[in-house]
């Protein structure tokens, strides 16, 4: 039995009053972003979601009829309860289970009989309102959805937002795309130049690394993927070419999300460009809830931001936006700060592309590199910077990387291992998401210095060992004591170090002036050999070569080398 025949006899026997639909709104051709009447009940769902529902609210609804909303649950209780995040998200998890599964028995229960409670009245009262073509009870039953509300995120956006859209209209329009999709990066972000997503998605237009190469520079070092302006200059270009390929806004819009290959083969595979169309009868594994229902929660969010005084009231004048200059040498994002009359923290929260490497000191700000500095203070920075010593300003980066050639069988926990680093690390310097998917041949980034496989090898002077060493995991006074020739007593008395068993991972630690790799001038690291290690291995891990190893150290055969044998780098 359909559940459409089964609730119009409810209706005319147990509801006083029916639901009234709202007037479907005309399909404006004026305007680029097309209100279709048959996605207007989505865009009045999603603009419920950004300025009416809260982070503490869940929205049970239907994930294709999405004016049907069952029930709105409060999770009041777990955001405010003890529990670390990790488990209040599992908890949250597990409520909507269960809330889902229970809402599913009383819509069967619905397909069989008549409501019974003032809940399952209301219940039935929501399905009447998604027409004439709601499926059959056991198929809404079994995809109820939640969503979790937004509002009390929307005015941090806004705040986020005002600054910035100015710049990203004239962005928008200079590329000539709709100054209207500055909005977008509400359904994306909300503005956040800092999110991430579980698909390797970043910052405010949450470009991939895929995408995002095509417009930005992504590397090590820096990811322009979280600059906001730059990103803006990124996603106006995609946006444009969306449409060059589509000629539909909504379309272009839609690929955003789903891709231009796959919007062009929807329009082809029903011979139409109405994305309302392609909504109600476009079907494919990869054509989901987010792809279905992009288009509308852009709208909703357009909508949202027009009147964002109306929920956050008048946004207070912003800051003006920081000025950009051009780094033309290798140097250090302290001495960048000191030409920009700002600290060092200050200067890397407006610079989001940075990674940690250079806003920590590991990495130079590298050579071309667009720094964004505060308003106003370009021409000082310009004549502090040309005053700076030639020490001060490098050029080339800090050897800070080996590079490694992944072996046939290799994992990344065994590369870790080799190199004394942690899966984490390596994950995060190349951008793995899914370590399952190393294949042979594969060149990766190792960070090694400071590590327990090299000591700091960033240096000022050619062929000189710095005097310093950062912790690794794992590693104590003792084991650094041994590399460095020096004792105990020496780094503790030289570092201030009361208490040995303290030492942390990430701890930079100065090694006394009398040790033999740090002062004798001698150019060359001490290595101990890890387990499994060859001198290829150590070879790219200090980007010399296995001859100059082998001549170095007197080394006839190399396949003698055994774990805990010292070895000399030439630098």
């Amino acid at each position: 039995m359909r559940m459409r025949a089964t609730l119009g006899l409810m209706a005319v026997l147990f509801l006083p009053l029916s639901v009234p639909v709202a007037g479907a709104a005309p399909v404006d051709s004026s305007t680029p972003f097309i209100r279709y009447p048959e996605l207007e009940p989505a865009v009045d769902f999603w603009r419920d979601v950004f300025a009416k529902y809260s982070r503490r609210q869940i929205v049970f609804h239907d994930p294709y009829h999405l004016d049907v909303v069952y029930s709105v649950g409060d999770i009041t209780n777990i955001v405010d309860g003890n529990l670390s995040e990790a488990r209040k998200q599992r908890a949250v998890r597990d409520y909507m289970s269960r809330e889902a599964s229970r809402l599913g028995t009383i819509i069967r229960r619905l397909g069989k009989g008549v409501p019974r409670s003032d809940e399952e009245r209301r219940i039935a009262a929501a399905i009447l309102r998604g027409g004439s073509d709601v499926p059959s009870a056991s198929t809404l039953a079994s995809r109820v959805r939640a969503q979790r509300g937004l509002a009390d995120e929307l005015c941090g956006a806004v705040e986020r937002a005002t600054p910035l859209l100015p710049r990203m209209r004239e962005i928008l329009r200079a590329e000539k795309v709709p100054v209207g999709l500055a909005a977008l990066p509400l359904v994306e972000s909300s503005y956040r130049n800092a999110a991430h997503s579980h698909v390797g998605a970043v910052g405010m237009w949450q470009f991939t690394r895929g995408t995002g190469r095509r417009f930005l520079h992504i590397d090590h070092v820096v990811d322009e993927r979280a600059d906001s302006i730059l990103a803006t200059e990124a996603a106006a270009k995609y946006l444009r070419e969306n449409y060059d390929r589509l000629k539909s806004w909504p379309l272009a819009i839609t690929a955003y999300n789903h891709g231009a290959n796959g919007m062009a083969y929807a329009a082809r595979k029903l011979n139409t460009n109405n994305l309302a169309t392609i909504v109600a009868k476009y079907k494919s594994r990869t054509f989901g809830f987010a792809s279905r229902n992009f288009y509308a929660e852009f709208l909703a969010a357009h909508d949202v931001m027009a009147e964002s005084e109306k929920y956050c009231g008048v946004a207070k004048k912003p800051e003006p936006l920081p000025e950009k200059v051009k780094v033309e040498h290798y140097t250090p994002l302290s001495t960048l700060a000191t030409c920009a009359g700002v600290d060092t923290g200050t200067l890397s929260a407006m610079n989001p592309a940075l990674k940690p490497d250079v806003t920590n000191g590991r990495l130079y700000v590298p050579r071309g590199y667009r720094l964004n500095i505060p308003a106003g203070t370009a021409v000082a920075f310009g004549e502090r910077y040309a005053a700076l010593p030639a020490g001060d300003r490098y050029a080339a980066q800090r050897n800070y990387y080996a590079r490694h050639r992944v072996q046939h069988g290799q994992t990344l926990s065994e590369i870790a291992t080799l190199y004394r680093t942690s899966v984490g690390a390596l994950k995060a310097h190349n951008g793995i998401s899914d370590p399952r998917r190393l294949r042979a041949g594969q060149t990766i980034s190792v960070p090694v210095a400071g590590t327990a496989a090299a000591s700091t090898v960033a240096q000022r002077t050619p062929g000189v060992v710095p005097a310093s060493h950062r912790v690794a995991r794992g590693q104590t006074l003792s084991h650094i004591a041994r590399r460095y020739g020096v004792s105990v007593v020496a780094l503790q008395r030289h570092n201030s170090i009361t208490d040995p068993r303290a030492l942390r991972p990430g701890q930079l630690l100065s090694i006394p002036s009398g040790s033999a790799a740090a002062a004798s001038g001698s150019g060359y690291h001490v290595h101990r050999v890890g387990r499994g290690q060859t001198l290829s291995h150590i070879a790219r891990l200090y980007r010399t070569t296995v001859r100059s190893l082998q001549r170095y150290n007197g080394i006839s055969d190399p396949r003698k080398l055994r774990y805990g044998q010292v070895i000399k780098v030439p630098m």
